[in-house]
């Protein structure tokens, strides 16, 4: 099994200042690729490519934006432009979630969602693709989540959100076959980073079961696209919940789902929401 390691351009990474994105960061400065780094932080962004560019010898861009705005795909290539390096790896990572009551959410946070976690990674695919099928090499990796294989109450908008990235990566892999382009989805669990952060409320955590750390997930990422995996299930509980997922009906598997999500304070017309954001 051959490690991967790029093809000597760069990886783009999209919410890499902390989390999965952070980890993947890391992991794929030790193996030797370049990096162009895209967050909101300005300062944690400059920290993080001085540290890896220094520590693996590799040249590491950092590009502080925040790509939850509706001109963020454009607005990131034109930030691009003059920076001698070709992206063949883009990790669409950037994403945030909302968990509680739908109806508390309010139509602006909800509309924001759906434009980082679902029209971002369509609009930078969409304008980095065509390039690595004219090199006839190059990697889409599309962060999903387990959520992604069921309706979940109290995180449905977002569940949907990653729901879209594993339908739209096995559309994708599949129109790619042949090309030397590689897409895969990483569908982590629960994860030991700030998305079940919380406020306002006690007992509102999900119980999801045990979570991996942001390190463990991107070890088992890398592996999966080691073996050229098209979803990459990390954890094996988690490998389980996907496949009840997938087989029981869509009605059941939301009422299990709701086992697992309900929070414990929470009911529709309640107030507060929790939000988290990768980015």
């Amino acid at each position: 099994m051959a490690e991967f390691r790029g093809f000597g351009g760069a990886a783009l990474v999209t919410g890499a200042t902390s989390g999965i994105g952070l980890e993947l960061a890391r992991l794929l400065a030790a193996r030797g690729m370049h990096l162009i780094l895209v967050a909101r932080s300005a300062e944690n962004l400059r920290i993080l490519a001085n540290k890896l560019a220094q520590s693996h010898r590799i040249r590491a861009v950092s590009v502080p934006m925040d790509l939850s705005r509706p001109d963020a795909a454009a607005r990131l290539v034109e930030a691009l432009r003059g920076i001698d390096l070709t992206v063949d790896l883009l990790v669409n990572n950037a994403a945030f979630g909302t968990y509680g009551p739908f109806a508390d959410q309010g139509a602006a946070r909800e509309a924001e969602m759906i434009r980082l976690n679902v029209s971002l990674p369509t609009e930078l695919t969409a304008l980095f693709l065509p390039g690595m099928i004219r090199r006839k090499r190059g990697v889409v990796l599309n962060v999903a989540s387990t959520a992604g294989f069921a309706p979940v109450p109290w995180m449905g908008t977002y569940a949907a959100t990653k729901a879209y990235l594993i339908s739209w990566t096995h559309s994708l892999a599949t129109e790619l076959a042949g090309t030397g382009v590689q897409v895969a989805a990483l569908c982590p669990g629960s994860t030991a980073t700030n998305f079940h952060a919380v406020s306002g409320a006690a007992g509102r955590r999900p119980r999801t079961g045990p979570q991996q750390t942001a390190s463990q997930v991107a070890e088992e990422c890398l592996r999966g696209l080691d073996r050229k995996q098209r979803i990459i299930v990390t954890g094996g509980v988690n490998r389980l919940h996907a496949h009840l997922f997938r087989v029981l009906p869509p009605s059941w598997a939301s009422r299990l789902a709701d086992v697992f999500q309900r929070p414990g304070a929470a009911r529709v017309g309640a107030t507060g929401e929790t939000s988290v954001r990768a980015t």
